[in-house]
């Protein structure tokens, strides 16, 4: 019988399944993960859960966003639908868990313009209007970065949102609040792309 809760993975197997998310290394991520899912007698998902950077609180969410692989998302997306009642609402837990630094998955993909990442993580139950600790939101973190298309596509998503749930005044992509010194400047530096898939963290 497996499992309903998260194992405690050591740092050494989280370690490997951040290394394989950061690097675009579907099959070997998806074999450890299935390798841990059984060792532990959880699901698939539940190792996907306890796969967070003690230091850092980064996920394999973060980095498969901040490099755009988007491919390797949709393979881990379908792990959370695997055994879940409500994949969806398994999703937008795992996708919405916060860094050090306050930051989503969506931040990443948002400063760097993965459209087509920022799309696959709003349709899984990412929430737009999280703010990084420097209280920033996703679609500022793009504007500041000047790409315009995932500034539009969220501002549209944005309008959709507030239609539907009747909800105004949420937030734009000016919004901003004072952080006090010392906090977090918001994602930029957070990730650079290197050719080999690589991000650079610079403790973001």
């Amino acid at each position: 019988m497996h499992a309903t809760a998260p194992p405690s993975l050591p740092f050494d197997e989280v370690d490997d399944l951040l290394y394989f998310a950061r690097a675009n290394e579907a099959q070997d991520l998806q074999q450890s993960i299935t390798e841990l899912a059984q060792k532990y007698q959880c699901e698939p998902r539940h190792v996907l859960e306890a796969c967070v950077d003690p230091e850092t609180g980064n996920t394999v969410w973060h980095y498969c966003s901040a490099n755009g692989f988007a491919e390797l998302l949709r393979r881990l997306l379908a792990l959370l639908q695997n055994g879940a009642e409500d994949g969806k609402t398994v999703g937008s837990l795992l996708l919405n868990a916060r860094n050090r630094q306050g930051n989503t998955a969506l931040h990443w993909a948002a400063y760097n313009g993965h459209l087509e990442v920022v799309k696959l993580l709003l349709a899984a139950g990412a929430d737009m209007w999280v703010k990084n600790a420097a209280g920033h939101l996703a679609m500022f973190e793009a504007e500041r970065a000047d790409k315009s298309g995932v500034v539009q596509f969220l501002l549209e998503a944005g309008g959709r949102e507030v239609e539907r749930t009747g909800t105004e005044g949420q937030a734009s992509a000016e919004d901003e609040v004072d952080v006090p010194d010392g906090e977090a400047s918001g994602a930029e530096g957070a990730v650079v792309e290197g050719g080999s898939g690589d991000v650079n963290m610079d403790d973001a």
